[in-house]
This record gives structure tokens, sequence and C-alpha cells, in this order.
């Protein structure tokens, strides 16, 4: 890491993996029917983000997530001037208590893309261990893409009523270095940007695109974009092909979002990327909560050390950054 600047408390990328296969296949429920409304993206896609957030956070009981004292609200941050989306307590929790239980068929892993029609692909990088990190990131970046552009999907009412509702462009090491927004920002975040999106342009060129000709079906599952789209007389891809969907663009606002979102916690007694619904939104602070993955229930668990009063936000101690990789990961500086 080049970052020599100030040091200070931010979000910490958390990641994860689990054991043996065989293992993990037996902790996945099967999933529920792909008639239920709530799987379909035209359920979703009609509404604003709020209305999306409240549908999500009353289907949490039937989805099997257990946060029954878990709300969503905006919070003002006077040191950003702006109002930010996190999590909050709608009833008073008890010092010790759980505040939100999240098994793992709700999550969204390196687990998940292996389980599915990606594995050929996951198999193509195995050969390629030079950023292995990043690409369990990418690998679950890509199952985001594809799981919110098909038509129906067990992960879809995350993806459209969360997940979406962060906007890369509040990430800065995302930003288009030509666009306006990204000369804006200073010198040492540029460059802090710029290493990250030359990681992930080196991995599209190396890994996605290849994959993209060689399992066109595993990407376009679903009805998530047309494999045969034909690029328009200027070279443009067509909005509905796959190589619009996955392409460098895209890959690389969907992996900012992931790498702003993800936990990092041994699960199966490996550590690697994981998403969890509800607890993703936490932001960063200290009020007393903790969490791990209880390997014997399969699940994610938050629970509370200290007692937490109602109306208060939720938040969630990230760890140590630099105050630069802060701002580029997070378009923020925690105080």
């Amino acid at each position: 890491n080049d970052c020599t600047h100030q040091c200070l408390s931010v979000r910490q990328p958390r990641s994860l993996m689990f054991g043996l296969l065989a293992l993990c296949h037996a902790a996945i429920p099967p999933a529920p029917s792909s008639s239920a409304a709530w799987m379909q993206r035209s359920h979703w896609i009609p509404h604003n983000d709020s209305e999306r957030t409240a549908r999500f956070m009353r289907l949490l009981p039937s989805l099997g997530l257990h946060c029954p004292k878990v709300g969503v609200s905006t919070f003002w941050y006077p040191s950003i001037g702006r109002r930010l989306r996190g999590a909050v307590a709608l009833e008073p929790i008890a010092k010790h208590e759980e505040v939100c239980v999240v098994p793992l068929a709700n999550m969204i892993s390196f687990l998940s893309v292996q389980n599915s029609s990606f594995a050929p692909v996951l198999r193509m990088a195995d050969k390629d261990v030079s950023q292995r990190g990043l690409w369990e990131a990418a690998a679950i970046s890509l199952f985001i893409l594809r799981e919110g552009a098909r038509d129906s999907s067990p992960h879809a009412a995350y993806i459209h009523a969360s997940f979406s509702g962060h906007d890369p462009a509040s990430i800065p090491k995302t930003l288009p270095p030509d666009s306006d927004a990204f000369r804006a920002l200073k010198p040492s975040v540029q460059a802090t940007a710029r290493r990250f999106q030359a990681r992930v342009a080196a991995l599209h060129q190396r890994l996605i695109a290849p994959a993209l000709q060689q399992h066109p079906a595993a990407f376009a599952e679903g009805g998530a974009c047309d494999p045969t789209a034909a690029a328009s007389a200027d070279g443009a891809a067509s909005p509905r092909s796959c190589a619009s969907l996955y392409s460098l663009r895209r890959v690389t606002e969907v992996l900012g979002v992931v790498q702003a979102r993800d936990w990092n916690l041994p699960v199966f007694g490996r550590t690697r990327q994981f998403i969890v619904p509800v607890c993703d939104m936490l932001n960063f602070g200290q009020i007393g909560l903790r969490v791990r993955f209880d390997d014997r229930r399969s699940s994610f668990l938050l629970w509370a050390l200290r007692p937490i009063a109602a109306g208060a936000e939720l938040l969630f101690y990230y760890g140590s950054f630099c105050q630069d990789e802060a701002l580029s990961n997070y378009g923020l500086v925690p105080p």
C-alpha cells in the first residue's frame, strides 16, 4: 500500500469462503419456487428506492432473516454535509441480544458463484492466482450483475431493494478518469483509484472477456442478456448484449460497491468475501455491536455487547485505514 497519509479508523473490506464443498451444499436449503412474486425482477423495477427498501424489510421473515428490531433510515453526517442510509434500532436492544441472524442461503459469496452455472468460469480463474483476492470479489460482482438482470432470481429482493441503492458514483475509485468528479479528487486519491482500476482492467482482459466468449450461456442465464446481440455500426455494444452487461465499466462499478459492503470472517475454517443483507447497511461507528459466522447454525450473527436505545443508528467499527484509501473506497472519512 502506497498510502502514507494520516491513518484513522474506517471501513475494512470484509470477505469469506467456506470449508468443504459438500459441507457447504448441506448448509444451503433448497431454493424457493421461482414463481414467488418477490423473485421476479418486474416486482421491483416499477418502484423507487424507498418503496423497494420498505418492501424488502417487510419481506425479511419470509426470506428467513431474523432482524426484528432493525429498520432502515437516513442519518445526517455533518463531516460530509449529507445524509446517509443506514440501519436503525426500531426498539430497545438488550445487552447480549441477537440483533440479526442471516442464514448462509441468504448471503452472496464466492460459494454462491461456485454452486452456480458460473463454476466453469471459476475453473478458468484457478489457473491465474496473481489477483486471487480481487478475483473473488469480481466473481461475486459478476454473479450480482447476472442475478440482477435476469427475469427471476432468489437474490432479486436484496439486489433490487438494497444493493442497487448504493450509487457507484459515491465511490471515488470507480469514477471514470476523464470525468469532472474524478478530476476534482486530490492527486493522492486519484492515484489510489487509478491503481484499483488498472487491476480491474487487467482482470477483465485476462479472465472476464475470454470467459464471456467461452461460456456465454452462463453469463446469459435467465434472460440476463443476449449473447448473440451484435454491435452497432459504430462498434458500441447493444444495451441488451452480454458485452454491455459485463463491460469493464459495469464490472468496475459493481466491484467497487461489493468491496464497500462485504465482510471478512472465518466460515467453516476459511476466510473470504461475502455480502450479508441488512447487516451491510451498518455505517462506521462504535455502538457495541459484534459479528461472527456460526458454523453450527450456518448463519451470520450480529449481537449487542451493551444496551442500545430505540432510534439509535446501528454502527459497526470497521477497522483502521489510511485516509486516502478510505476516501477512495467509501467516499468519506468517518469522524
